[in-house]
């Protein structure tokens, strides 16, 4: 009889024990989605058509983005960032890290960005240390986007310049497939690839004036397509 009693007391706090473990244990429900930027191409660009321009050196570029968010199918978003921020590439191609957020496990299919004209009230708001960056974007016109560098004429010295684009415009990527983060994959990275392949090329190839407002239209819209978005995992700027 005493055995019966102690194999069931035995029992119960077993059983307990094993309660008081299963209610500790929680389900993940988020995970960790990151962000990075990389500069693609060589910094000189060289004309492939007769032109009066032998090549650009591109020797600084800035963008200003701003409301990013990441969407699943159904169009649930989560924000990355919705303030304005400047991404200053680095032209040695090596990574910018941009930021990190915890997002819910879920696919995402887009992400969604603006390339953005800063006006002055949207950086009063930002933090001292921030508001530096785009003293820049607001002298004289308001801009987006400011890429410095050299002009190489064939026979003629080189000539410096900075191109400053008021482009402001929403852009929309599709993640073909979809980035998932699930319990299983908790960590994901979509790195941001911009490429100055084309930055200052016409539709046949040649290199255009800069420094001439007649091209702003090519550029600019040059400089839109330039960005693409992927899962980059390992962070080499390349989809996954």
């Amino acid at each position: 009889m005493k055995q019966v009693k102690l194999f069931i007391g035995v029992f119960i706090l077993g059983m307990i024990a094993w309660g008081c473990e299963s209610s500790t244990d929680t389900k993940v429900t988020e995970g960790t989605l990151s962000m990075s930027a990389k500069y693609t191409t060589a910094s000189l660009l060289k004309s492939s058509s007769p032109t009066a321009l032998d090549s650009i050196k591109i020797t600084r570029a800035r963008f200003v983005l701003r409301d990013i968010k990441f969407k699943s199918p159904k169009e649930d978003s989560s924000n990355f960032r919705t303030q304005p921020m400047v991404l200053e590439l680095k032209l040695n191609s090596s990574l910018n890290t941009i930021g990190s957020m915890t997002v819910p496990l879920r696919s995402y299919s887009r992400v969604e960005y603006d390339v953005h004209r800063v006006e002055q009230p949207e950086i009063s708001s930002l933090p001292a240390s921030e508001q530096s960056q785009f003293a820049d974007f607001l002298a004289g016109e308001k801009y987006s986007i400011i890429i410095s560098g050299i002009i190489y004429n064939s026979g003629a010295a080189p000539d410096t310049f900075t191109y400053r684009s008021k482009v402001d415009a929403k852009q929309k990527v599709d993640f073909i497939p979809a980035i998932d983060v699930t319990e299983a994959s908790p960590s994901v990275n979509a790195t941001l690839v911009i490429s100055s392949a084309k930055w200052f090329k016409n539709q046949t190839g040649a290199l255009v004036n800069p420094k001439d407002t007649n091209n702003e239209g090519v550029i600019d819209e040059n400089l839109k397509a330039s960005i693409k978005i992927y899962k980059d995992n390992n962070k080499d700027g390349s989809n996954d």
